[in-house]
């Protein structure tokens, strides 16, 4: 892609984000979502055991 005029000068992506409306109360609901699943997935991966090994020492430590 050629960009040797003035309007090409910014990245698509930097346009995409500008043409966001921040009031839109759908837009609100879907960054909503998204940072829930987010939330989610980083509480998972903290909570999941490095290893078996350790798995294993917390359900002995559990009594089970």
């Amino acid at each position: 892609m050629d960009c040797h005029n003035e309007e090409c000068s910014r990245p698509q992506e930097e346009e995409d984000i500008m043409d966001i409306p921040l009031d839109d109360p759908e837009a609100n609901r879907a960054a909503a979502k998204i940072q829930a699943g987010f939330r989610g997935h980083m509480t998972r991966k903290k909570m999941k055991p490095e290893d078996k090994a350790e798995a294993e020492e917390r359900q002995e430590d559990r009594g089970q």
